[in-house]
């Protein structure tokens, strides 16, 4: 996520994100008012396939919302499996956006809502295990919320390897920390790592985004 990354939210893809064309934080950068003419522009097939990645998050929110509400355990192999295969969709639909060249800002924002979303789920998941894993899940939701008051906010970013590394860490630490296999003491520590590693290249992307003047790009690393 996670900004991605979602702070949390990102770049699982194995090289730069090439489908978002305004790269975003950790928690993954979200424009709050997309224009009217991209909003009636005709889905692409990469939008298509990171709708297609909705349906594993909602089915994995559903079990994790049920099991919390009833006292059961919400880390299953169910939810790891789901948000596996969310997570992995992650690489196809940027390979389909590239393949097709169909990458656009609109797809970059939908990505960064879903990588958001998983990681906030799978957090859910955690969090009775190891409740820090809250501060990565709700970075995204947070960058979100500020930046419809902070226009700083909303500047795009950089590419970053540092970004897309470590949002693809705590994502991927969540997704294994939900397999029951593994003791409280592990998943506590791996998910502690995993957030403190995202949170601060949250506050590396935050710091430069109020520090950076209009229309000016640095490099970030």
């Amino acid at each position: 996520m996670v900004p991605t990354a979602p702070p949390g939210t990102s770049g699982r893809r194995g090289g730069p994100r090439a489908r978002r064309s305004v790269p975003t934080s950790s928690v993954t950068s979200v424009d709050p008012t997309p224009t009217t003419s991209a909003r009636s522009r005709p889905a692409t097939p990469g939008d298509v396939v990171t709708l297609a990645r909705v349906v594993p998050v909602l089915a994995a929110a559903g079990l994790v919302v049920g099991a919390l509400a009833t006292g059961g355990e919400p880390r299953t192999w169910w939810v790891a499996g789901l948000g596996g295969l969310a997570w992995a969709g992650d690489a196809l639909d940027g390979y389909v956006a590239r393949r097709t060249s169909s990458v656009t800002d609109r797809g970059a924002a939908l990505d960064s809502a879903v990588d958001g979303a998983l990681v906030l789920v799978l957090s859910l998941a955690v969090a009775p295990v190891a409740p820090w894993a809250l501060v990565g899940g709700l970075l995204f939701p947070a960058f979100a919320l500020v930046q419809v008051r902070r226009p700083a906010w909303r500047r795009p970013l950089p590419p970053s390897p540092r970004r897309r590394l470590l949002g693809g860490v705590m994502a991927g630490t969540l997704v294994l920390a939900c397999a029951p296999v593994w003791p409280a003491a592990v998943v506590q520590v791996a998910v502690g790592a995993a957030v403190v590693l995202v949170t601060w290249s949250f506050v590396v992307d935050v710091r430069w985004l109020e520090r950076a003047a209009p229309g000016r790009v640095r490099n970030l690393h």
